[in-house]
């Protein structure tokens, strides 16, 4: 609460080659690198905004005065707009264009607050932290369909063909299709009591970080799930 850095590091001996300060209020989302208007940009959310730093310098290359103080999730984007959520002190979705104008295209009062949001085939879609699925168009914001499944969540959503990976913090992964027309289920499997970590699927293999309560405590487990 005091102030942040974002700061750029020579990822070859660790030097620190620039930093930029941040607001004095607390922020917990991760930077990531995109290619927006032909150039890499560094995007972060929160602190009330949206903003783009240049990776090479940390210069501020524009800011969008949407979000709220406190975001977790990334920032995604589809290549012209940025889609960012967050929960504290209000609960608020945003999407800008990301032609470093800034410009706020649609908001909706929807919190995904620690998972990270997924944009693909013109939709955005997420898994809030309460255990309800949306789908919005990308372009308009407009709602395509809205399921409730229960379960607390902060792991963030994958992507694999046309299926929506993510698991519960009680345990249970639920895969359902990627698909505007309906919320579709295809599975859902029960391991472990707790899983806090976003699925990693790689090649034919799911990759989940799990704990089990047991007798003698709680104990971590990776698991490697494949044929």
């Amino acid at each position: 609460k005091d102030g942040g850095e974002l700061t750029g590091f020579d990822r070859a001996t660790g030097e620190v080659i620039w930093k930029t300060k941040r607001p004095k209020t607390p922020n917990y989302a991760s930077p990531m690198i995109f290619t927006l208007n032909g150039q890499d940009q560094i995007v972060l959310p929160g602190c009330e905004m949206i903003a783009g730093y240049h990776p090479e310098t940390g210069e501020m290359l524009w800011s969008s005065p949407v979000t709220t103080q406190e975001t977790v999730g990334s920032a995604v984007t589809d290549g012209s707009r940025i889609y960012a959520s967050g929960g504290w002190p209000k609960n608020e979705t945003a999407c800008i264009l990301a032609d470093g104008s800034g410009e706020l295209v649609w908001r909706n009062s929807i919190r995904t607050y620690a998972p990270s949001m997924l944009v693909t085939g013109g939709y955005v879609y997420t898994m809030t932290d309460k255990g309800i699925a949306y789908c919005w168009d990308a372009e308009t914001g407009k709602t395509m369909w809205r399921e409730k499944l229960g379960g607390d969540f902060s792991a963030s959503l994958v992507l694999v063909g046309d299926h929506l990976y993510t698991s519960s913090e009680q345990g249970k992964t639920i895969i359902f299709k990627a698909s505007p027309d309906a919320f579709e289920l295809v599975a859902e499997n029960k391991l472990g009591d707790e899983i806090w970590a976003t699925p990693v699927i790689c090649g034919e293999k799911i990759y989940l970080r799990v704990a089990h309560h047991e007798d003698d405590g709680r104990r971590e487990m990776l698991y490697c799930i494949g044929s």
